[in-house]
């Protein structure tokens, strides 16, 4: 086990890691703070004479990413006993950009759904890469994205639906 392999590794999948943290997390700082992590943790995994692989690799990013929610929950929990979290709702109401609105409909969904959606589509992994991560088939990958990009869409037409409502309620063409 070399320092020149580690760095190769490090090399083909910084990028990759670091755009998946960004969107899970939304944020490129902490972004950047969960990809240290996780190299971190590959290196002392490599130097324990372990191979790196990607599916290896990115089930870590995913227990450091739950690790960051589970922090983020604690956090919220005690600004709500505070009584300071009005500033967060209004932020996510007054959204109107299409972005916006897709990030709170996917909240809508299993972390499970929301996580095969974004690797399939925000981090482009072919199914095979994805059941490897997952540790599932990758028929049982196919039928799971066709389930979550159903409820999705089912979701967005409901939103789009519910906008048009209140546009006319409004009196808004």
């Amino acid at each position: 086990m070399s320092f020149e392999s580690f760095t190769s590794f490090y090399s083909r999948y910084y990028r990759l890691i670091l755009t998946v943290a960004e969107q899970r997390l939304g944020g490129i700082s902490d972004a950047e703070d969960i990809t240290a992590e996780v190299f971190r943790i590959a290196w002392a995994h490599h130097k324990g004479g372990h191979a790196l692989t990607l599916p290896w690799t990115y089930r870590v990013l995913r227990n450091v990413i739950g690790n960051e929610y589970r922090r983020r929950d604690h956090s919220d929990q005690l600004i709500d006993r505070l009584g300071n979290v009005l500033w967060l709702s209004n932020a996510l109401e007054t959204g109107a950009d299409d972005a916006v609105g897709l990030r709170r409909t996917l909240l809508d969904l299993t972390e499970e759904e929301r996580e095969l959606l974004y690797m399939a589509f925000w981090e482009d992994l072919a199914r095979v890469e994805i059941s490897g991560i997952l540790g599932i088939s990758p028929g049982a990958v196919r039928v799971r994205l066709t389930r979550a990009k159903r409820k999705l869409r089912s979701l967005l037409e409901k939103q789009e639906e519910a906008t048009k409502w209140k546009e006319l309620k409004d009196g808004r063409p």
